[in-house]
């Protein structure tokens, strides 16, 4: 099926760009996939504006101006795996497909799970993200697996994740109290000596992690 992606170059070329998103990599790879295609019908008007959209069970997409930024930090290699926690509607996953290796994109929410695997289903996309199921609270040994962890949601203790990342990779997640209105979008790279590097990226408004299992 053929997308119209007029409206996506549009957002990449008047407004991404300006935010100084200048990863040829990652701009390509944003014009490639039509954003509209992962926002819920009632919202598909609002898809190129810098608003966190509703996608069913109190949850938001990211703001594309975040996406961007989250994905030029990472610098994501061809080779890289990468574990998604937060599949939302499959569209960061998407994105990360594109520019790395493979993909693994969880969430609690099964609605949500198959909402990405619908959305993500055409021809200009990679057939490299296992999109499933799973609350990441009750199998944080998984992340040892990945070059690069996407957290989107937030975390008020960064060792949720850090102490269970491997030497040589890197992870993007928001940090802040949960009662905060905003959290930090932190770039963490692990070294092989155990010891981490931190760098703050971007001041946005993401929900906190659900702490136990839902459905």
């Amino acid at each position: 099926m053929k997308v119209d992606n007029t409206d996506t170059i549009n957002m990449v070329d008047n407004h991404i760009r300006s935010l100084n998103v200048i990863d040829n990599n990652v701009l390509d790879v944003l014009k490639i996939i039509p954003r509209k295609i992962f926002t819920p019908e009632t919202y598909k008007n609002f898809s190129h504006i810098d608003i966190n959209i509703p996608i069913g069970n109190n949850e938001y997409m990211l703001m594309p101006s975040v996406e961007a930024k989250l994905l030029q930090a990472l610098n994501i290699k061809l080779n890289e795996d990468i574990l998604v926690i937060g599949s939302g509607t499959g569209y960061l996953s998407s994105c990360a497909s594109l520019l790395g290796n493979k993909v693994h994109a969880i969430d609690i929410y099964s609605d949500l799970i198959e909402i990405s695997k619908k959305n993500s289903n055409h021809d200009f996309l990679k057939t490299n993200i296992l999109y499933e199921r799973l609350d990441i609270m009750d199998n944080l040994s998984i992340i040892k697996k990945y070059n690069i962890i996407i957290l989107t949601s937030s975390v008020d203790n960064i060792n949720i994740i850090t102490n269970h990342m491997n030497s040589n990779s890197r992870a993007f997640i928001f940090f802040g109290k949960n009662t905060a209105p905003m959290k930090t979008g932190i770039l963490l790279t692990k070294l092989k000596s155990s010891s981490l590097i931190r760098e703050d990226i971007i001041e946005t408004d993401v929900k906190p992690i659900i702490m136990k299992n839902n459905d």
